[in-house]
């Protein structure tokens, strides 16, 4: 039943990246134009990984955190400005150095275990560009324009999954720790996959280029 789950929440995210392809019209004058790049990487590692790599791959999903995380970060901070845009570039430079650094100091075994700490930082550094970017959101636009622009959907995808994953990828080991009920999480993962994926396809969808910026 398991392995079901993981193929649907593989094939979910090819959707995602497909339909980003398709209406890349809509947002391709924003800083959210390399989110197909973004989107395809995870998309077509996450299909590797399950059909070819399924064991001793933990080392690729550290890589790709650091990637997804950075990406998302790099698409935030374009929307920030003067004192708010000086902190974002500091924090994305301190994410990188720590992130590397957790697994040179032994905070994290590169190969063996996921990248709980460099993730929690992260985490806690892309919710503030969340924050930032909702702030100025609701600060410049009625609830008309807010669900027709991309951007909306986009963040709000982030939040639901991000709020979900972020005390559950704070255990480096899930099956020390965890035990069985590592099967239960595995569960409350996927839904909060599947949502946040619905919702940015629902963006995809029903957001407007004259609105997305």
């Amino acid at each position: 039943m398991i392995q079901i789950f993981k193929y649907i929440g593989v094939y979910l995210q090819l959707i995602t990246f497909v339909l980003s392809l398709i209406y890349l019209f809509k947002y391709r004058h924003t800083p959210m134009k390399i989110m197909p790049i973004y989107l395809g990487v995870v998309a077509l590692t996450e299909l590797y990984c399950s059909n070819f790599y399924q064991i001793n791959n933990v080392w690729i999903y550290n890589i790709l955190n650091w990637f997804q995380i950075n990406m998302c970060m790099l698409i935030f901070v374009q929307y920030l400005k003067n004192l708010e845009l000086k902190i974002g570039k500091i924090l994305i430079l301190l994410f990188n150095i720590f992130y590397i650094s957790t697994f040179f100091i032994g905070l994290n075994d590169f190969w063996g275990e996921t990248s709980s700490f460099g993730y929690v930082a992260g985490m806690i550094i892309l919710f503030y560009f969340l924050f930032m970017v909702f702030k100025q959101m609701l600060e410049i636009e009625n609830m008309k324009s807010l669900t027709y622009n991309l951007l909306f959907w986009y963040a709000f995808s982030l939040l639901l999954f991000n709020t979900t994953s972020l005390p559950l990828f704070s255990i480096s080991n899930w099956g020390n720790i965890l035990g069985e009920f590592r099967f239960s999480i595995f569960y409350v993962l996927f839904f909060a996959l599947v949502l946040s994926h619905l919702v940015l396809i629902t963006g995809f969808v029903w957001s407007k280029k004259k609105f997305t910026y």
